[in-house]
């Protein structure tokens, strides 16, 4: 299994990095937009349940964008820690990968959380209970986006590090 992601790396390393780069601006940016456009916005809409309708609708759309984001860099990422054989290399560049791939595991779980309390957000807009629908909202949106949005700047600058730029 290991000699076909070699192989793999090797034949179509130009195109996996430029997915993986891609895939992580696309991510980063949508974070940042998120949470220093849209988000100040919605708080000026007047009518609660016209901005908690609108900030699930967003949430939605949002979710279903990360999801191929995310699994185009979990992709790339085997590809690139098993085709540049960083295992056999630098002791100190294995551990930076292994800190990278401990940051984006926490980014995802973080990402599925987030799930959970949309979810829970879309529950209680369903239900006209605004507190509950608030809560989750205002939790994913001032917190968990940011902290994702933090770990990910981190995330990017070890694979600056790691590609030698």
């Amino acid at each position: 299994m290991r000699d076909f992601f070699i192989e793999i790396f090797g034949d179509f390393s130009r195109i996996i990095v430029f997915l993986h780069v891609i895939s992580s601006a696309l991510l980063i940016g949508s974070m940042f937009v998120m949470r220093f456009v849209i988000q100040p916005v919605e708080e000026d809409v007047a009518d609660e349940k016209i901005k908690f309708n609108s900030c699930i609708k967003m949430m939605r759309r949002y979710i279903l964008f990360l999801v191929p984001v995310l699994l185009i860099i979990i992709i790339t990422s085997v590809f690139m820690h098993i085709g540049l054989g960083f295992k056999a290399g630098n002791p100190t560049t294995y551990v930076m990968v292994h800190t990278k791939e401990a940051l984006w595991t926490f980014i995802a779980f973080n990402f599925i959380y987030m799930y959970f309390k949309y979810l829970k957000a879309k529950k209680g807009l369903e239900e006209e209970n605004y507190i509950e629908v608030e809560e989750n909202v205002i939790l994913m949106v001032k917190y968990l986006i940011p902290l994702n949005l933090l770990l990910a700047v981190i995330s990017v600058y070890f694979g600056v590090i790691l590609r030698g730029y």
